[in-house]
């Protein structure tokens, strides 16, 4: 039986409440973010420690992987 290929995509949906004042909700937001951006660019840390309320939401899609010639 010959072997076919396929590309998987993967979407993990993290989800997790943080509180933080501010002087107005969009400054909030960019502290937030500017502190997730800053964790996520460190390959060294787990992003599963951040979000400890529940596990990711996995969502996948497989699609056959076609070659050059169609096939």
């Amino acid at each position: 039986m010959k072997r076919k290929n396929y590309k998987v995509r993967i979407k993990l949906i993290f989800e997790t409440t943080m509180d933080h004042s501010q002087t107005s909700m969009k400054k909030a937001q960019e502290d937030v973010n500017r502190v997730l951006t800053d964790y996520l660019k460190n390959r060294k840390l787990n992003i599963l420690s951040l979000c400890e309320d529940k596990p990711p939401r996995i969502i996948y899609k497989v699609e056959k992987k076609y070659d050059e010639k169609g096939n």
